[in-house]
């Protein structure tokens, strides 16, 4: 989700509470709890039965046809004629795929420019939406081959397999321009997709993924997630380890990738993340971006990984969201019942149970490390994490212990876990522990 405030402000902020506090009356200190949600987005996760026939028909000549193709319109940054005659072509190959197709314009930062998104509806929730991208336009003075020729090449194959079956959800297949300037393309259609609630499950963009040189570069790939989105990660893990002779790649977990159009939709609270090559291309961003230095066997690899990951998010059927999960936390200055409380309730038990791991900790504020605890002479961190199954509601409590005095930041993350890997959400309030068995709790403002 979209951060309002640094890290380092909202801790300060909680330290001048939590010492304003401590001069109130006892009562206006005695509990708190608030409620926090995301963008819609739900999935059951489940792999395609069909994925080794729809990898079979990835075909590594095609893919350099579409490179090659891309390549000979020359630069063609945001803007340009180039960039428009590259944008028919590619507007006409998804239409001969029998997919609707539209143009979306976008006008961000005094430029303007074209999107080209093609929609294959899902056929038990066509409101739901998984979303395959990559960038079209390239650098002014490069062809722009693997960047992002690889990409939209990949997309282009994936809605050809794509089209001749059928998905839970709907999936849309954009060719987004504007992003060497600053994700202008993606950033239009986003903000779009938050303003009328578009119930987008994620979003997976493909941008530079058809350069490899050692044998090491060639078995692996770099999927860069933020936490809200490790979901997506774990699908593609799982896809590649089920079908190894198929992809042949080990799919490195890393931290999130801010440079790729699939964070427009982090901006906005959407699931995203993207697929680059595990390699330094020297040819990145000059003239000689072309097909003759890619490896093309590794983008075939990385074209039926893409396939397996964005297939097996689309056969997910929509049960339920970040809205139908809500966290309450709730602190005491007794011990009696509790010295703090965390609440998680699914709204929408009736549908289904959540399937979730819960972390909870206590963190100082204004010194490294959890607080300690300490119950029966033993003492150990305000770290717990447990595995649950909730079909209405489930609470951890905490009492009886005594706990380091100062300033703390409680925290709770829920994370999905089975079929419910897209449920994230995270929640703190802060707080102040008086004495060993006296915690404060700050209510949100």
């Amino acid at each position: 989700m979209k951060i309002s405030a640094s890290k380092k402000s909202m801790d300060l902020l909680a330290f001048f509470l939590c010492f304003s506090l401590l001069l109130l009356p006892p009562a206006l200190g005695s509990s708190s709890s608030h409620y926090i949600t995301a963008t819609q987005k739900s999935a059951v996760i489940r792999i395609s039965p069909d994925l080794p026939e729809m990898f079979a028909a990835v075909n590594e000549s095609r893919l350099r046809s579409y490179v090659q193709i891309i390549q000979e319109f020359g630069p063609h940054p945001t803007g340009s004629p180039g960039l428009d005659a590259l944008g028919d072509y590619l507007y006409g190959e998804l239409t001969a795929m029998n997919i609707s197709v539209k143009y979306d314009p976008w006008h961000e930062k005094q430029k303007s420019g074209k999107n080209i998104v093609a929609t294959l509806p899902g056929i038990h929730s066509a409101t739901t939406t998984v979303l395959i991208c990559a960038h079209y336009d390239s650098l002014a003075i490069s062809p722009g081959a693997e960047d992002d020729g690889s990409g939209v090449a990949a997309v282009l194959m994936i809605a050809d397999i794509m089209h001749h079956y059928s998905f839970n959800t709907t999936v849309k297949f954009v060719l987004f321009s504007g992003e060497e300037q600053g994700l202008l393309g993606s950033r239009s259609y986003a903000k779009n997709a938050s303003a009328t609630n578009d119930n987008i499950i994620g979003a997976l963009a493909l941008d530079k993924i058809g350069y490899a040189v050692t044998s090491e570069e060639g078995n692996s790939l770099r999927h860069h997630a933020n936490p809200a989105s490790a979901w997506m990660v774990n699908i593609s893990r799982s896809v590649a380890c089920r079908y190894p002779n198929e992809i042949g790649l080990y799919v490195l977990r890393l931290p999130e990738d801010p440079e790729s159009d699939h964070f427009s939709f982090v901006e906005q609270g959407y699931a995203g993340s993207d697929f680059v090559r595990n390699a330094t291309n020297p040819f990145y961003h000059t003239s000689e971006d072309i097909a003759d230095h890619m490896n093309f066997s590794y983008l075939t690899k990385v074209c039926k990984l893409a396939l397996g990951t964005i297939a097996s998010m689309a056969c997910l059927y929509p049960k339920l969201s970040n809205h139908d999960i809500k966290i309450m936390m709730q602190g005491s200055r007794l011990s009696n019942p509790a010295q703090f409380s965390v609440f998680v309730e699914n709204i929408n038990g009736a549908a289904d149970t959540a399937n979730v791991t819960i972390t909870v900790t206590m963190k100082h504020l204004l010194r490294r490390g959890y607080v300690q605890t300490i119950k029966q002479g033993i003492t150990s961190p305000c770290n717990w994490s447990v595995i649950k199954e909730i079909k209405h509601s489930w609470e951890f409590d905490v009492a009886g212990r005594s706990f380091s005095r100062g300033f703390f930041k409680l925290e709770v993350i829920l994370s999905g876990r089975a079929d419910d890997l897209y449920l994230y959400i995270t929640q703190q309030t802060y707080g102040v522990i008086l004495s060993p068995f006296r915690v404060l709790m700050i209510p949100r403002l």
